[in-house]
């Protein structure tokens, strides 16, 4: 194996580790094998040198959604020179479901080219591809409820994206600038990593997202996401429902310099438990943050 391989190798597993938690990410093998690659990536993530690493085959699993679905990878130790191994399980889904998902990381592998980095990549389109149906049935059944309730409902979402780093100012520009052109609140925190948190009506969140993601990232995702349903009151009154506006009048988004700022102001706005669960924080953690 080249050095260019391990490195890059190792570079996007420690990546991968830093995204998720023990719940989301987890080793496939005996406990051998698990001790030498914790110990292998704890040795890089302290360095970030590869020379003097052994190199085995690792094998994990990555959790898609709350459905138990899961993204499984075996990668060789030429990766990724080589072409890695990855496939699509779950206790609950439909053998229909099962064949289209397969067959969508298939594709994606084939696009691939010899050298370049892939499972970041495919995990992100395969959630979101998984995510499809899902969205579109939730909306059906919204909009039936909505007209079912009221004719003036809406539906309002908060989310939190964690970005591995959030330093270029013109990204930290549209961050800003687009929560004010679509009408949303929130708060971020440029560095390592990146935290954005936002609330708006529910479409204008998602164009937001969407907007986010057009952008290059090392690697963005969204640690968490809320919603919830507003009757009985028109759409242009929805400011008045969002939690983290924490008395601002214009939409907009406030930078913060440090976790202990966003940690307090998401307290202040009742979000405390979103904030501490998206970003794998537990209470004895965040009173030393501050």
């Amino acid at each position: 194996m080249t050095e260019n391989n391990k490195q890059l190798q190792y570079e996007e597993l420690s990546l991968l580790i830093s995204m998720f938690n023990d719940n989301e990410f987890k080793w496939v093998g005996d406990p051998d094998q698990l001790e030498h690659w914790k110990s292998a990536l704890d040795k890089f993530m302290l360095t970030h040198d590869v020379s003097g690493l052994e190199v085995s085959p690792f094998r994990f699993q990555i959790l898609l959604d709350m459905g138990e679905n899961w993204f499984n990878v075996f990668l060789p130790c030429q990766y990724p020179e080589t072409r890695p191994e990855c496939y699509f399980s779950s206790d609950t889904a439909t053998k229909q479901m099962w064949t289209e998902i397969n067959q969508e990381i298939e594709k994606k592998l084939n696009e691939r080219c010899d050298g370049e980095c892939c499972i970041f990549d495919i995990y992100q389109h395969i959630k979101s591809f998984l995510q499809q149906p899902t969205i579109t049935e939730t909306s059906t059944s919204a909009l039936s409820q909505f007209n079912e309730k009221s004719d003036y409902s809406f539906k309002i979402c908060r989310i939190l994206i964690w970005t591995h780093h959030l330093l270029s100012l013109e990204k930290r520009k549209c961050v800003c600038r687009w929560a004010n052109e679509l009408g949303i609140w929130g708060f971020s925190k440029p560095g390592y990593p990146g935290i954005i948190i936002v609330e708006g009506l529910y479409d204008n969140v998602q164009d937001y997202i969407s907007r986010l993601k057009s952008l290059k990232w090392q690697a963005i995702t969204i640690r968490s996401e809320e919603s919830e349903v507003i009757y009985n009151s028109p759409p242009h009154d929805h400011g008045e429902f969002v939690k983290i506006r924490l008395g601002r009048i214009n939409p907009g988004v406030s930078e913060f310099e440090s976790m202990s700022e966003i940690s307090s102001k998401m307290k202040e706005a009742g979000l405390e438990e979103m904030f501490l669960s998206a970003m794998k924080i537990n209470k004895k953690q965040d009173k030393s943050l501050t």
